[in-house]
């Protein structure tokens, strides 16, 4: 998004909530700009003013949205709430799972939609959850499974949020990381 286009999301936040800005300065806007660029700089404009409409048309607090708030719309939009699994449908699937773990964990697990097998861990933690006792399954482990599960879901919502630039960041230093200690673990091995 250019910085044209983000001075007008800026103008209908402004617009919407006058009362608001009253007291704002040009020094203000200006700092209320390079705040808005820095985290709408990734989104396309038609995308972030619809995800400005959707705050809009669910404000019922009557304050200006932050830029966060409308990244969490634009998120909504790109990714709707209702193609994901709740915790307890997850379950459903991980419970049907577990009745064929005994002999073919691995396959079960490979059938199981990615936030579920990250929930579980391992095709191995799978057989165990199916060897363990029915009424432990259905209360403990269903417990446990939800939780990290829900986790899980959550992790992922964030890292929809997270710009692209800071991915790749992160993603750099973790390389970095595994360079430096695999080095570090060559040289105790020359020792």
């Amino acid at each position: 998004m250019t910085e044209e286009e983000v001075g007008r999301i800026v103008l209908a936040i402004r617009s919407a909530y006058p009362s608001h800005f009253k007291q704002f300065g040009s020094e203000d806007i200006r700092g209320m700009l390079l705040a808005w660029s820095l985290v709408l700089s990734e989104y396309d404009f038609r995308l972030a003013s619809r995800g400005l409409q959707l705050f809009l048309a669910n404000d019922r607090q009557g304050f200006p949205p932050s830029p966060g708030q409308v990244v969490d719309c634009i998120v909504k939009i790109k990714h709707p709430v209702q193609n994901e699994l709740t915790g307890t449908e997850a379950w459903a699937l991980v419970r049907k799972a577990i009745r064929n773990s005994y002999y073919n964990a691995e396959a079960e697990f490979e059938k199981l939609p990615p936030a579920c097998q990250r929930a579980i861990g391992s095709a191995a933690s799978l057989r165990e959850i199916g060897q363990l006792k029915t009424e432990e399954v259905e209360t403990v482990e269903q417990s446990h499974f939800i939780k990290a599960f829900e986790t899980v879901t959550k992790r992922e919502r964030e890292n929809l949020r997270m710009p692209e630039a800071i991915k790749q960041l992160i993603q750099k230093m973790d390389n970095d990381k595994k360079l430096l200690e695999a080095k570090q673990e060559g040289a105790l091995l020359h020792d």
